[in-house]
């Protein structure tokens, strides 16, 4: 009988014992985890960084398919990101004896926790003089020439943007203006792009009493044979002084006299509409006058500027792709000319960009 007695009183302790550990046990796990803050920083930073840029590539791309159906571009923006995460727990602990020598000691432990995720996301459409100021405004030539002076190539980002230089006309694709461009604008890129490399040609900002001033200057001094004639080139196609080191640069067709560079830029809106036409199509809806022909008038050494495929078939590695009118069309991840192009535009309509989505979504973590 003592023996019993023992071995019982040795159960009722292990198991109190038990069951007071795996309680503190699981107190203390659900304690840490009420403060989730902290673990979700980087989380959220990439996760809601990377779905904003992805939207934004798949945005533009939709608008510029749309442009080449005759569809008016929308632009909604992601204007703030609120998101709350709360983390509850709860411990139940329950114990009993049983005084009899054939009866057991009892013990239950139970917990919860519940954990929630809240995101609130708030969108601006981009309307009205927001939308006229980003979209339709021509692009300023300064900060073209600032782009090209930052090290992107120049033989990309004026072919992209620039219209004409001092009545110099780029290639145009829209059928109501279609045309190719000039030769002397194309070797013009060239031109520019090597003496830019070579640091002949650079640009200079001067704080005048009429506003910015923008300057382009070059420097004769020890230029190799190619420079001489790049520079003699420059100058004898624009028309310009080659006695004078400083031309002012500003938008315009003609200029006003040999020291001056008159740049007539697009707008957002007109790029977009000129990549379209650029745009692969199926050739069913050309022949069912869905939309005009794919303009192919470029330049043979330069290549197309953009290439957007098409396909039924989802493709396998785009760098961003959109379904319209059961097609998908995409950028090949592998096509780095295409990407340049695309992410030169992406961050021209970031410059052009004004008011409160100028400073980007506010991003808000609460716990």
């Amino acid at each position: 009988m003592e023996r019993q007695l023992a071995a019982a009183l040795r159960t009722r302790s292990r198991v109190t014992v038990y069951g007071w550990l795996a309680a503190v046990g699981l107190g203390l796990l659900i304690s840490a985890c009420t403060s989730v803050g902290p673990n979700t920083i980087r989380r959220d930073q990439f996760d809601y960084g990377a779905a904003i840029r992805n939207s934004s590539k798949e945005q533009l791309l939709s608008n510029m398919v749309g442009l080449r159906y005759v569809d008016a571009p929308v632009f909604v923006d992601v204007a703030s990101v609120i998101n709350q995460y709360s983390l509850e727990g709860s411990v139940e602990l329950g114990a009993g004896s049983n005084s009899s020598f054939i009866g057991g000691d009892t013990a239950n432990i139970g917990g919860s926790a519940t954990y929630a995720d809240r995101p609130t996301i708030t969108y601006t459409p981009i309307s009205g003089r927001k939308f006229a100021s980003s979209l339709l405004t021509p692009v300023a030539p300064e900060n073209i020439f600032a782009l090209v002076q930052a090290g992107w190539p120049a033989d990309v980002i004026l072919r992209l943007t620039v219209r004409s230089i001092n009545g110099i006309d780029n290639e145009w694709a829209s059928p109501a203006n279609q045309k190719v461009a000039d030769p002397r604008f194309t070797e013009l890129l060239h031109v520019w792009g090597r003496l830019r490399k070579s640091r002949t040609v650079g640009l200079r900002r001067d704080q005048g009493e009429t506003g910015a001033r923008i300057f382009v200057y070059h420097s004769a001094q020890g230029l190799t044979d190619e420079g001489k004639r790049d520079l003699a080139f420059l100058q004898e196609t624009l028309g310009l002084d080659p006695n004078v080191t400083e031309y002012q640069l500003s938008y315009g067709l003609v200029p006003d006299g040999p020291n001056e560079i008159r740049v007539m830029t697009s707008s957002i809106l007109q790029i977009m509409n000129e990549l379209a036409w650029r745009i692969d199509v199926p050739p069913e809806h050309v022949k069912d006058a869905r939309t005009g022909p794919t303009f192919t008038g470029y330049d043979a050494d330069a290549g197309p500027l953009i290439r957007v495929h098409t396909s039924v078939d989802e493709p396998e590695d785009g760098y961003v792709m959109i379904r319209n009118r059961n097609h998908w069309f995409y950028i090949d991840d592998r096509d780095v000319v295409s990407k340049r192009a695309f992410a030169m535009l992406q961050i021209i309509l970031s410059l052009t960009d004004t008011g409160d989505g100028a400073r980007g979504p506010v991003v808000t973590i609460s716990n």
